[in-house]
């Protein structure tokens, strides 16, 4: 054999061999499934828009070139975007948006800010999961910029409370300043009253533990003097006065008054002592609980009675 036809045999042998390659990085690597998370502004189909136009997004190699800032610059609510491959033929889109944490009413819009007090987006209407602020008020609005001609003491609280409720699964329907100048929390018929600044970080996680047992009830949870060594949380149960209220108010017989209502696990009277005692009447104060959070669990996943188990309720 020649040696000019054993150079041909070579060259188609290697160009076989980079089509066969092509073939395997184009079709083997072809782009079927492609997953959004973290995205909670934008749908999955704006997301694969912004960021997926281009022909290298068919493929879960050459995507991962793809410059996300570029594509997502004009997106007020992204922060940033990223890639990833899962296996050959998927491909995960990872959303991080901007964390709102609260609004204000302006002109009859919602001015969006973020943790660091900047506005992010005006709105027409308010937008899911961000509370609104009651008590605050400004004179101009641009995106872009730090909130202005707001009491500095009153932000910079609006602010270290919505950080701590970033993390949290139910966020407030809206944030008030009492007439004391006291930050007020609203969760549906539930009024929560922070006080003043103090251990705040320690109200907060009290606050989360308590919540989900408030579910359905109207009333006002007392945290403003909350530190590391309460025990108890009082809280003044709405419903369950106008029921004593009603109660007192009508002609009952005796068997009628003789019943109380049991009240929810957790809950303890006032005095810290269970209403257990059968021989001794009970009087049913329905106006205020305490809630003995001893062994809730705490937002950072710690069990509050282990947490507490080196303190002696005594002292």
């Amino acid at each position: 054999m020649s040696k000019r036809k054993l150079y041909r045999i070579l060259i188609e042998a290697v160009a076989a061999v980079m089509i066969l390659a092509a073939l395997v990085f184009f079709v083997g690597f072809r782009v079927t499934k492609v997953q959004i998370e973290g995205n909670q502004y934008y749908t999955d189909e704006e997301i694969k828009k912004m960021v997926l136009d281009a022909p290298n997004a068919g493929n879960s190699i050459l995507v991962m070139m793809t410059k996300t800032e570029e594509k997502t610059k004009d997106a007020q609510m992204i922060d940033h975007v990223t890639i990833k491959r899962k296996n050959r033929n998927t491909i995960v889109v990872n959303v991080k948006e901007k964390q709102m944490v609260g609004c204000l009413e302006f002109q009859g819009q919602y001015v969006n800010f973020d943790r660091q007090g900047v506005i992010q987006i005006i709105t027409e209407e308010q937008m899911e999961g961000v509370p609104l602020i009651d008590g605050l008020s400004v004179k101009s609005v641009k995106v872009g910029q730090k909130l202005k001609g707001i009491n500095t003491k009153k932000l910079n609280t609006i602010l270290s409370v919505g950080k701590m409720l970033e993390k949290s699964e139910q966020k407030p329907d809206r944030l008030v300043f009492n007439n004391m100048n006291q930050l007020v929390l609203y969760y549906g018929e539930v009024e929560v009253r922070l006080g003043n600044d103090e251990n705040m970080d320690e109200k907060m996680n009290r606050l989360s533990g308590i919540l989900p047992q408030l579910e359905g009830m109207e009333g006002i949870l007392h945290l403003e003097n909350i530190t590391e060594d309460t025990t108890g949380v009082v809280f003044d149960n709405a419903a369950a006065e106008e029921e004593e209220e009603e109660q007192e108010g009508e002609n009952q017989d005796p068997s009628s008054q003789s019943e109380t209502t049991t009240p929810p696990a957790g809950i303890l009277t006032q005095e810290g002592e269970e209403q257990n005692n059968e021989d001794e009447p009970e009087e049913n104060t329905g106006e205020e609980e305490e809630f003995d959070d001893s062994q809730l669990e705490y937002s950072d996943g710690t069990d509050a009675a282990e947490s507490k188990s080196g303190a002696n309720p005594e002292e």
